[in-house]
């Protein structure tokens, strides 16, 4: 009896306890599943689509032939559940017995057009290197659509005041040619380098190279330097997804070395040259090496100006360059390019130099656009072959150089050469090149300075000097300028405050009007003109007779064409004849269509009212839609103070025919001397090393203040070449201390092709015996042949007298930077100068 009694109990606690675990195995397995959303697009499972069509023609055949829906559905192959919501919904929208088709969408934010001026604006911010990400487009678009007063803004758009992710991800679905990025990051040096100015000058400098002297594209060389390492960025592996993968590697950082790359505008490739970062020379640097690469040694790899004049020497070699057969040589302004001695040795061995603008390579050097890519993929191949053929095998310096020149013998190939040359435009020649969407960049920081005469009519003055519209609608004259692609809003008008009205540009000659004037109450003046057939039907009139100059207001009539030519009336004022009185007309607004009038108008003083007429035809133009720059406005930068001490660089230019430059560089190169030496004799004095005095001064004598001689181009020694030797006009004078004079010495056998050379020399005393104590000068360039500077080192000699052609005529310069700098007038053209 207990157990029976207990055995109900029992029952029910177990089947507790087998809900309760139920319940914790759904909970289990909900938790531990993953989550599973709504999907953004129904995918279909079948083929089968109803044609509207079809339901209308079953509909209309029930209403017919009082059929049962299920009849009128399989007949014409429509579901019967949608052939009976059409009829509930004809009963509900109609009599029951009229078909209404489905309504479309109706709840689109954006019209097609403003989602076309969406794309167009992302692009461009993304080109401008200004790109929106992801959540800066929801945002943009929400306030886009409030600014289009769109009335289909969602509830969610306005509580988190952006658009939702759903929208975004369907309209990159709606429009394929949008896509999300990683931008690659780019310096603001490049992007403000990059423009219409740097370019065009680059041309300009190119182009005048070429017409003065003739160079054909083998002549035409393009070098740049690339770095190299012993470890380069592996290449990429097949491995199993979703785990880390490495591969291994010589270092964890590597040697480096300079690679100098050259190539001509022909497709030819000039062996190429290796800084190696050692002190002493072996032999196995260059084994296996390309037949004609060349190995300069620098302890740190870097190019310096001591190397690249070398590198010039190997070019020289290389393509035979002299005075007679030039070659152009296209290079970036590195600080290791601008060296005093790389521009006299180009000018020495016919090698004409001209400079890239700075940061503008990746798009101006043929060499970076398609050589240096296919290099490195190559020699990073290389260098991974080898590692999977030589475990554990460290790649040195002494190998580099082999496995650079195999893999610059497959990248710098005719192909790659020339397609480089022609994706820069330097070879053939094509100044427009870039498109003007590959400076906009460069729009966010450029100011162009606007014409003097910046006027721009908006079409043909009329005879009173106004333009033919009436002007209360017309925007004024400086808004029709050329604009973006992107039309300012609406808003932006302040003579329209409304934003009714937009008038397109080129109002030449106004077409017939069909502007609705409204009804005319003024006072017509007496006049005797013939009027034409009118067969208008006039309105209530309360004009009196009378002379009258009242303004007219606003007409309601639609006149139709008129062929009267607005000018002055020829017609005879006078008394009118007419007899005022009741007027017999229908009251009310007329809806006939004038006549032409053959009447001529005289001059009205009334003020004319709005017309937008366009030239053959006045219907209004289309007001152009409100852009998401009014929005959210490109970036433009604020005017940025100017630039404190820094270094300066040289602009494109021919380098070795830039006087200017030539003169900058030389006061550089003392500079810079003058400060190792300063440097070298601090630490002589760390080292206990005694200091070289510094020789004394010469004292200037104070005829040389006076030694000043303007130049004037209207001289009459502005003609060089009509000077030889024996005519040259030297100054009716003995030689005195403070005179500049030409001297001529003898050169030492085998030291020049000449027997003697020329030198112009200061005085600075006479001796005894005929002998004068000279300091001698030195040539700034062979292209400045009439001036001359003191060497840092004086060079003083006792020289007879008789070796003194004569004295010269001289000027010093007049500002700070030229005041050593000494011009010899006419210049010594016909003489062998020392250089």
């Amino acid at each position: 009896m207990g157990s029976t009694n207990a055995a109900p109990p029992q029952t029910d606690n177990m089947a507790t306890t087998a809900a309760h675990q139920c319940r914790i195995y759904l909970h289990q397995n909900t938790t531990n599943s993953p989550t599973t959303t709504m999907p953004r697009q129904r995918q279909r499972t079948s083929n089968k689509q109803m044609d509207r069509t079809d339901l209308e023609k079953a509909f209309n055949h029930r209403v017919k032939t009082q059929c049962s829906h299920k009849e009128a559905a399989e007949k014409f192959g429509v579901k019967k559940t949608t052939l009976v919501d059409a009829f509930n919904r004809s009963k509900k929208e109609a009599n029951g017995v009229t078909y209404v088709p489905v309504p479309g969408k109706v709840n689109m934010v954006f019209t097609p057009e403003q989602e076309g001026l969406i794309v167009k604006y992302t692009i461009q911010a993304a080109q401008m290197f200004y790109g929106l990400p992801r959540i800066e487009v929801r945002r943009m678009v929400y306030n886009y659509a409030h600014a289009c007063k769109s009335k289909s803004i969602p509830e969610a758009w306005e509580r988190n005041r952006m658009a939702t992710t759903d929208w975004y991800y369907s309209f990159m679905e709606r429009h394929p040619d949008l896509v999300l990025k990683a931008p690659e990051g780019m310096s603001i040096a490049r992007i403000v380098a990059f423009n219409k100015v740097n370019v065009e000058t680059f041309f300009k400098a190119y182009t005048l190279a070429l017409e003065k002297y003739q160079f054909t594209p083998d002549r035409i060389f393009n070098l740049d330097e690339s770095s190299l390492s012993t470890v380069m960025k592996p290449c990429k592996v097949v491995c199993a997804r979703g785990k880390p993968v490495a591969t291994q590697v010589t270092r964890e950082r590597g040697e480096t070395m300079t690679f100098v790359g050259i190539i001509s505008a022909a497709g030819q490739a000039v062996p190429p040259v290796f800084i190696i970062p050692r002190a002493r020379w072996n032999p196995t640097f260059m084994r296996n090496t390309s037949f004609g690469s060349k190995g300069i040694l620098h302890p740190s790899g870097w190019m310096n100006g001591d190397c690249f004049v070398q590198t010039l020497q190997h070019l020289h070699e290389r393509s035979g360059s002299s005075d007679e057969n030039k070659i152009l040589l296209i290079m970036d302004n590195a600080e290791c390019h601008m060296n005093i001695n790389v521009v006299e040795f180009a000018i020495r061995h016919g090698i004409v130099i001209v400079t890239l603008p700075p940061h503008t390579t990746d798009k101006l050097q043929p060499l970076d656009v398609s050589v240096f890519g296919p290099f490195k993929t190559f020699l990073r191949a290389l260098l991974n072959d080898h590692a999977l053929m030589h475990p554990n095998e460290h790649i040195t310096v002494h190998q580099l150089p082999e496995f650079a020149c195999d893999a610059w013998t497959k990248a710098a190939n005719p192909v790659n050469i020339l397609s480089g040359y022609r994706a820069t435009g330097i070879w053939p020649v094509n100044r427009l090149i870039f498109p003007d969407e590959a400076f906009v960049g460069a729009q966010v920081t450029e100011r162009p300075a606007p014409p003097e005469d910046f006027v721009v009519e908006v079409g043909p003055p009329s005879s009173d000097g106004a333009n033919s519209s009436d002007g209360e609608d017309q925007p004024p004259a400086s808004q029709v300028i050329d604009l973006p692609d992107l039309s300012p809003t609406l808003e932006d008008d302040p003579d329209d405050p409304t934003g009714t009205a937009w008038p397109d540009p080129g109002t030449a000659a106004p077409g017939p009007n069909t502007a609705t004037p409204g009804p005319n109450t003024a006072t017509p003046g007496p006049s005797t003109a013939t009027p034409g057939p009118n067969t208008a039907t006039p309105g209530p009139s309360t004009a009196t007779p009378g002379p009258s100059t009242a303004t007219p207001g606003p007409s309601t009539a639609t006149p139709g064409p008129s062929t009267a030519t607005p000018g002055p009336s020829t017609a005879t004022p006078g008394p009118s004849t007419a007899t005022p009185g009741p007027n017999t007309a229908t009251p009310g607004p007329s809806t006939a269509t004038p006549g032409p009038s053959t009447a001529t108008p005289g001059p009205s003083t009334a003020t004319p009212g709005s017309s937008t007429t366009t030239p053959g035809s006045s219907t209004r133009s289309t007001p152009p839609s409100i852009t998401p720059e009014a929005v959210r406005p490109f970036p433009k930068a604020a005017n940025q103070r100017p630039y404190g001490k820094g270094k300066k660089r040289l602009r494109a230019c021919i380098l070795t025919e830039n006087e200017e430059a030539i003169v900058d560089l030389r006061v550089k190169a003392a500079k810079k001397q003058k400060l190792e030496e300063k440097k070298k004799a601090v630490a002589g004095k760390k080292s206990g090393v005694p200091r070289k005095k510094k020789p004394a001064p010469v004292p200037e004598s104070s005829e040389e203040d006076d030694v000043r001689v303007l130049l004037d181009d209207s001289s009459e020694y502005s003609d060089d070449s009509e000077f030889t030797e024996s005519s040259y006009p030297f100054l009716d004078k003995e030689p005195e201390a403070g005179d500049f004079v030409l001297v001529r010495l003898a050169l030492e056998e085998g030291r020049g092709v000449g027997t003697s050379v020329c030198y112009v020399a200061h005085v600075l005393a006479t001796l005894e015996g005929s002998r004068l104590n000279l300091s001698f000068l030195r040539m700034k360039s062979a292209i400045l042949r009439n001036t001359f500077t003191f060497p840092n080192i004086p060079d003083e000699s006792e020289v007879e007298a008789g070796h003194c052609l004569g004295v010269v005529k001289v000027s010093k310069g007049a500002t700070k930077r030229q005041a050593d700098l000494i011009k010899v007038f006419p210049p010594l053209v016909p003489f062998n100068m020392h250089y």
